[in-house]
């Protein structure tokens, strides 16, 4: 069972570096179809926010490792603040559901 701080750091690994994400299952844990459809989903209930926007929301500073820790400290904060995500019965903060939804525009 992937735990979501692995989870976390899969989705940070793969919106680090965008080539993985054109690999076939960069990370087996991750269904690539899933993370298109939740995505999808997460876009479809923010409408407003692009490509771009997305980039600078997730990583002002840019992509890399000192990423990690600022992307779970907010995870962690969407969450003390309800700021969530539910798809298909997970429960995902925003800022995961907005990994997501880089990759699939991504990928």
């Amino acid at each position: 069972m992937t735990s979501r701080r692995d989870l976390l750091a899969a989705l940070v690994a793969l919106a680090a570096t965008p080539a993985m994400a054109r690999e076939p299952t960069p990370f087996p844990g991750l269904d690539p179809a899933a993370v298109k459809r939740m995505g999808e989903a997460w876009r479809a209930a923010h409408p407003d926010i692009a490509l771009r926007k997305l980039e600078a929301r997730l990583f002002p500073g840019g992509r890399g490792k000192a990423a990690l820790p600022r992307l779970r400290e907010q995870a962690a904060a969407d969450f003390r603040r309800g700021a969530v995500f539910v798809y298909r019965g997970w429960r995902l903060s925003d800022t995961e559901g907005a990994l997501f939804a880089l990759l699939s525009l991504e990928a």
